[in-house]
């Protein structure tokens, strides 16, 4: 990185100090407390973001591949971070889960359990069909895949699949 970039997630909102910025901004009028994220760089004086939580059970924070930007995910919202430029921007799709793939600084997402995507320095790098009706199951990154089950209405029963995290070729599901 090219700076000193350190986050950490709060358990809510300082009780003193400057106020958290709230995203999005009119969500801060409300009062409300999302996820806490308070950001530090180098010597600069740390500043907090409150993020609010999407409808999903997902809350994470990750260095972007990019190396410049950081990944809130708040109850499945997603949100990317300029820390230097105290810059946020929200991502598009919902996430309710993330992969790291060995090797690399990229990321796999499923995108609201119904797709996978795979987030890149450049930004998304393929997005694979819809593999579900409504969600996975047993999902780990082995060998070099990531297999898992599929959830299908028709016979109301979960199908295999496999997705090549780096090509986004996918096989199976439902």
């Amino acid at each position: 990185m090219p700076w000193n970039l350190t986050w950490r997630i709060l358990p809510g909102l300082p009780p003193y100090g400057k106020r958290a910025i709230s995203v999005p901004e009119r969500w801060g009028m409300t009062g409300q407390e999302g996820l806490v994220v308070e950001f530090g760089i180098a010597a600069a004086e740390p500043w907090v973001v409150n993020f609010r939580r999407g409808y999903l059970s997902l809350d994470a924070v990750r260095k972007h591949p990019n190396g410049k930007h950081v990944l809130v995910i708040a109850g499945g919202d997603a949100w990317f971070v300029a820390p230097q430029l105290r810059r946020i921007e929200q991502f598009e799709r919902p996430i309710d889960g993330i992969w790291e793939i060995p090797g690399s600084d990229d990321l796999v997402f499923s995108s609201q359990g119904l797709a996978f995507l795979r987030l890149g320095a450049s930004g998304i790098i393929w997005h694979t069909r819809r593999l579900s009706w409504d969600g996975f199951d047993q999902l780990p990154i082995v060998a070099g895949k990531l297999e898992g089950l599929s959830w299908t209405p028709l016979g109301d029963e979960w199908l295999p699949f496999k997705v090549d995290p780096l090509s986004g070729k996918s096989l199976g599901g439902s």
